[in-house]
Formats: structure tokens, C-alpha cells, sequence
């Protein structure tokens, strides 16, 4: 005896996959088009909890492996590549253009094994509350964001953030801790 996948239920699921990419695409940031957003995303699986705002063209691969807190905003043009988990903590900001990539390809050790075939490697990005990630920030999978942190527009953050310290730069360095 073959199992098929019941048609019906991926003719729905592909239907809602649709509805959610379009309505990210194309939807402002109104009250009702914030209502439906979030609405979308949960039903696709992410946990989001209350006033949450996402602009126009956020891109999220994996809905189920994304936790957003309270009163977070997620900026215009955002990608979150969630195969290792993303959470965002409360209050917390992320800038436009940024993306947070907790997921990409094994390195292979030899040279001869094709990258294309390498598997996956997957590490949770984790953004404690009242964090604030600038325009076109980069944050790399197995990293921490302490709350209270800035990390400055177009850094490239491949280790954990202390609480309340500003980074800047590629890759993202320390230049001053918040009083």
C-alpha cells in the first residue's frame, strides 16, 4: 500500500502559502493590513505576540521556527531564513533591509565534495528585548543579541552582542557600551 499526500490539503496549504507571501509583499502598514499580516503568519505557524508590526516585504522562509514578542517592528525588506529558529524579544526593532540568516550550507572539508550537496547548518539567532538591529544589519545563525543592544546599520554580527553594547562594522566589534 502507497501513502499519497491528500491533494486537497496541499491545494490549501499551497493556498494559504500564497496568500501569506502576498499579502507580505503588498500590504501597508495600516491597522487592518497589520491585522491580517500577523494573522497569516500565525496561522502559517510563528508565535507572535500582541502589536506586532511588519511592513511591506518581509520574506520569511520557515513561518513555525519564528517567535516574535510584544511591541516589535519589523522593517521593509526584511528576510528571516528561520531553519535554525529565530526569537525577537519584546520592543525590540529590526531595521529595514536587515537579514537574519540562521540558516545556510556545511562547509565541506574536502575539496571535492560539491558545496551544492554539503547539507545544512543551522544555529538559532536569539534577540533579547529592547534590542534595536539597524538597516541592513546582518545577524548570522548561533548569535545573541543582549538586550538593550544596538548594532549599527550594514554590521555583520557573527558572535553573541553583551547587553546594552553598540557594534558596528564587518564583522560587527564592540565601539561603546550603553549607560
Amino acid at each position: 500500500m502507497t501513502l499519497t499526500a491528500n491533494p486537497r490539503r496541499s491545494f490549501f496549504t499551497s493556498l494559504l502559502d500564497y496568500g501569506v507571501e502576498l499579502a507580505m509583499a503588498v500590504l501597508p502598514q495600516d491597522a487592518m493590513s497589520m491585522w491580517v499580516k500577523t494573522s497569516l503568519v500565525r496561522a502559517r505557524g510563528s508565535k507572535l505576540g500582541a502589536r506586532v508590526k511588519i511592513w511591506r516585504g518581509v520574506w520569511v522562509d520557515d513561518y513555525r521556527k519564528l517567535e516574535i514578542a510584544d511591541d516589535v517592528t519589523i522593517g521593509h525588506g526584511v528576510i528571516l531564513l528561520c531553519g535554525g529558529d529565530v526569537f525577537i524579544g519584546a520592543r525590540s526593532m529590526v531595521g529595514h533591509g536587515s537579514k537574519l540568516i540562521s540558516s545556510g550550507h556545511r562547509i565541506p572539508d574536502r575539496h571535492d565534495e560539491p558545496m551544492r550537496w554539503s547539507g545544512p547548518e543551522q544555529a538559532p539567532i536569539m534577540i533579547a528585548e529592547d534590542a534595536w538591529i539597524g538597516a541592513g544589519a546582518i545577524l548570522l545563525g548561533g548569535t545573541r543579541i543582549g538586550r538593550g543592544a544596538i548594532v549599527a546599520a550594514g554590521a555583520v554580527v557573527t558572535k553573541d552582542v553583551p547587553d546594552y553594547a553598540v557594534v558596528a562594522g564587518v564583522p560587527a566589534r564592540v565601539v561603546r557600551m550603553r549607560t
